[in-house]
């Protein structure tokens, strides 16, 4: 007698099969959320700085202090900023701009030099 079918050990395994890749499809769905999710904030916060640059070399120059902090909002999100400027020779300034989500623990750097008016 033929029977027509699958067995129950071909059933389970074939279930266990899917089950496996049905996991790493949702495993590589939420990595990918996460990662974009962190880039985004990187990028905002590189813009802030270069916002907070331009601003320093335009209209909030560095008078008789040398760290600053203050937050910002930018797409729809608060970030947390600081600044500081250390006299590094008798021509230029070095600063340093951090950008975070919090306020001690930045996810972006720019360091400069900026000339001494």
């Amino acid at each position: 007698m033929n029977k027509k079918g699958f067995s129950l050990l071909e059933v389970g395994v074939a279930l266990l099969i899917l089950s496996v890749a049905v996991t790493a499809v949702f495993q590589f769905i939420s990595s990918t959320t996460l990662s974009v999710y962190l880039i985004e904030n990187r990028t905002y916060a590189r813009e802030i700085a270069t916002n907070r640059l331009a601003l320093i070399q335009t209209l909030e120059p560095f008078l008789g202090t040398s760290q600053r902090f203050g937050e910002s909002e930018f797409g729809g999100k608060n970030f947390f900023w600081s600044e500081e400027i250390i006299s590094t020779s008798k021509e230029f300034n070095q600063l340093n701009i951090y950008v975070g989500v919090t306020k001690d623990s930045p996810i972006y750097q720019l360091s400069t030099f900026i000339e001494k008016k």
